[in-house]
């Protein structure tokens, strides 16, 4: 299981994210009937920082979080969403959005990775994985949502999916280029 932060200021705007239940006891995290299984359209974008263990060790920590949040903030704010599940991993992130939204996700991709090479000076690989690719290889990526506050979610996928997606972009596989 991966981790995310999800923050709603409102109601989710997405049905499928709004329809996804709500925990409030931790423990709930190991129950597989409170995860739902992301839309046969949606997919993943997964982004990390190509050596970021030897960044880290010269110091640029900062920064190396830096270029991995700022992924999710480009999709989220590409989007017009803040109700997309994401993980925040360090060195980079995976954002799960709607099929009608790719050419977006795509292009602010690119985008961030070109700023990333241009003002952090470090190399942003990206890549979108559609779910049915996912699936076909007999893993799933699936949601729930951890209640933390009135205003705090943090949402846990499972399935294998995520990983697997974020092994295959390090392969080079379902690559964006910036």
């Amino acid at each position: 299981m991966c981790y995310l932060m999800l923050m709603e200021t409102a109601a989710a705007s997405d049905p499928f994210v709004a329809s996804l239940p709500v925990f409030a006891k931790f423990e709930s995290v190991a129950d597989i009937d409170n995860y739902r299984p992301l839309p046969d359209g949606w997919a993943l974008a997964t982004a990390d920082i190509v050596g970021s263990t030897k960044a880290i060790g010269a110091g640029r920590y900062k920064t190396v979080n830096m270029a991995g949040a700022s992924v999710i903030s480009a999709l989220l704010n590409a989007l017009g969403r803040q109700d997309l599940p994401f993980v925040f991993g360090g060195d980079g992130a995976l954002v799960a959005f709607p099929g009608s939204a790719l050419e977006i996700t795509r292009n602010a991709l690119a985008v961030v990775q070109r700023w990333v090479a241009d003002e952090l000076d470090l190399t942003l690989r990206a890549a979108i994985v559609p779910i049915k690719d996912i699936r076909a290889q007999g893993l799933d990526a699936r949601v729930a949502r951890f209640r933390a506050s009135e205003a705090v979610f943090y949402a846990m996928f499972a399935g294998g999916g995520g990983s697997w997606a974020e092994a295959e972009m390090k392969a080079g596989r379902y690559r964006i280029d910036p």
